[in-house]
């Protein structure tokens, strides 16, 4: 939705009414309500300069749907363009400020499942977002405090994603806040949008584990192939079952998706520790409200197939294990339902 707006700001920006900061605005934001379906407001005087290049700021934005929920509210927004996009020489944004953005995520991604698919082949040419004080809300928990910095954004070209924030828990029973930062390097193509030679670096306290990555993302319809090293297992995840858990050594993994989204893609995981290997096929979704529904079955809504070198049971040492988990199985299962064959 940024990327519209400055798209609408350009267009607006280009009117004979340029001079005339509300004109502007309004007019821009009048476009956005056309283009997105969504309300587009803002409370108070909008600033309008033309040198050394064209810059709007609104104050006071926020964004509804049909039913009135805010999708996104930002504080403050500033928009700076060079006088060649004005003249139709280029499509380009010099600067794209946004400070303490709010995003609501389960509007946002309603907002975005309702539009028609389209390839976003003309996206500008955009450097220098910026966003300060942010905060991202979902049911149950909200990350905060964002701060984001994107030098450059252009297709086919390289750019570098940092971010840092604080995820914060509202269920029941919250865990402390904790620290979540992540880097992203990638080459942004479009027809579909995508991420080309994707790296991904994610660091953080309680349950983020330090984790590196590299592969492809594609956004509509969502499409996933990644591969990687989780440097330990966090203690606030599931634990892992023995062998497994038994070495510090760092976990390789896989994880390919392809679905409409990531909560719901079909999705293909292996792990690899040492000489220690599992695969699990599943759905995000299904395992999530696994772990939330206090009367699920005993075993998780996955197919999962284990090999591993050795595993002690009740004093016996079993070598070239293999443990087999059929997920149509699941419902029905017991821990102890668990087939386990010796080779």
């Amino acid at each position: 939705m940024g990327i519209a707006l400055a798209l609408l700001l350009v267009a607006a920006l280009s009117s004979p009414w340029w001079f005339n900061a509300r004109r502007v605005a309004d007019l821009a934001l009048a476009q956005a309500d056309i283009a997105t379906g969504l309300d587009w407001a803002y409370d108070g005087e909008p600033a309008l300069r033309w040198r050394p290049q064209p810059w709007l700021a609104l104050p006071n934005l926020e964004v509804r749907d049909a039913s009135g929920r805010s999708v996104l509210a930002a504080e403050r927004l500033e928009i700076a363009l060079p006088w060649s996009t004005l003249r139709g020489e280029s499509l380009r944004v010099d600067a794209f400020r946004v400070e303490a953005l709010d995003i609501d995520l389960d509007a946002a991604i309603a907002w975005w499942n309702a539009q028609p698919a389209g390839d976003l082949a003309d996206l500008p040419r955009l450097d220098g977002l910026v966003i300060t004080r942010g905060q991202l809300r979902w049911a149950g928990g909200a990350l905060q405090d964002i701060e984001l910095i994107l030098p450059r954004f252009a297709l086919g070209e390289p750019m570098a994603l940092a971010l840092r924030g604080s995820v914060v828990e509202t269920t029941a029973e919250p865990r402390a806040p904790f620290a979540l930062l992540l880097q992203i390097d990638a080459v942004p193509e479009a027809a579909p949008l995508r991420l080309e030679r994707f790296a991904l670096r994610v660091d953080g306290s309680g349950p983020i584990a330090a984790t590196t990555a590299t592969g492809r993302l594609q956004f509509a319809p969502w499409a996933l192939d990644a591969n990687g090293d989780i440097a330990s297992w966090p203690e606030a995840w599931p634990a892992l079952p023995a062998p497994l858990s038994d070495s510090p050594s760092p976990l390789a993994f896989t994880l390919a998706q392809e679905g409409e989204s990531a909560m719901t893609a079909h999705t293909v995981l292996s792990l690899t520790r040492d000489t220690h290997h599992v695969d699990a096929e599943g759905t995000p979704e299904a395992v999530i409200a696994w772990l939330d529904d206090a009367d699920a079955a005993a075993l998780p809504p996955l197919r999962v197939r284990a090999t591993l070198s050795e595993v002690a049971l009740d004093g016996v040492r079993l070598e070239g294990v293999t443990v087999a988990l059929d997920e149509d199985a699941a419902d029905h299962a017991n821990a102890g339902d668990i087939a386990e064959a010796a080779r």
